[in-house]
């Protein structure tokens, strides 16, 4: 898990789940979160970008990234960063949409 700041403000919080897991294949390899002040600064983008490096060096090939249909933030991101939709779920707390990206 890594901290995002600026300055001493903290904006949000990236996190890489390294294992294949159970819990990995139902909410991803990826979770982050960035505090409402920040957001639509590109913050979300960047960390992510930083993370794809982390997740080659922990020997990963590929990484699964899960958000709901209708976080436009999280979509925009994962898809600049050539995420791939692999189908969408329809779960309990709505319709999810699951992405793999290739590293």
């Amino acid at each position: 898990m890594w901290w995002i700041v600026e300055g001493d403000l903290v904006l949000g919080g990236i996190a890489l789940r390294t294992a294949t897991t159970d819990n990995v294949l139902r909410l991803g390899h990826v979770g982050y979160g960035i505090r409402p002040s920040a957001r639509g600064r590109g913050v979300g983008t960047w960390a992510m970008g930083a993370l794809l490096a982390h997740a080659r060096a922990a020997g990963l090939s590929r990484l699964l990234l899960v958000c709901l249909d209708d976080n436009v933030g999280s979509i925009k991101i994962i898809e600049r960063h050539a995420g791939v939709l692999e189908k969408l779920v329809d779960e309990e707390h709505g319709l999810v949409r699951r992405y793999w990206i290739d590293l």
